[in-house]
């Protein structure tokens, strides 16, 4: 319903593509966050790195007892099908879904960013600095 609500055109082949995908997992978690709800001091912000660190913990989780786990997102989390089908209320956000069970098959690595292009060191007086330091 998500994939029909942003593609009118979509085929039924896309639509059941999707359907696949959505049911790959014997396990499929919805991560949601109030954003509003709860105590009026905990920035939307926090609530959703709060969030991010749960959904760490969940994959980690996973992992440790064997399990395959993945973290995915997309254009559905925003579609007005989701929203209905999980009974979301104003202020609750849909940030991604988590899968787990057995892992069948792995896909190939990919490559990664390499650290020191997103972290540097304040040195003061001279500002940020590429990390790490060589020498210092």
């Amino acid at each position: 319903d998500a994939l029909r609500e942003r593609d009118a055109q979509a085929t039924p082949e896309q639509q059941e593509q999707a359907r696949e995908k959505a049911l790959r997992a014997p396990v499929l978690l919805l991560v949601v966050v109030d954003e509003c709800g709860g105590d009026p001091e905990i920035a939307p912000s926090e609530r959703l790195v709060s969030a991010g660190c749960a959904v760490q913990n969940l994959l980690l989780m996973a992992t440790a007892l064997g399990f395959g786990s993945a973290l995915t997102s997309g254009k559905a989390l925003q579609s007005q099908a989701l929203r209905g089908l999980f009974a979301l209320g104003e202020g609750e956000r849909a940030l991604c879904f988590v899968s787990v069970g057995t892992v069948v098959s792995r896909k190939p690595v990919r490559a990664r960013p390499v650290p020191v292009q997103y972290v540097g060191t304040l040195v003061p007086g001279r500002g940020v600095q590429p990390w790490p330091q060589q020498g210092e």
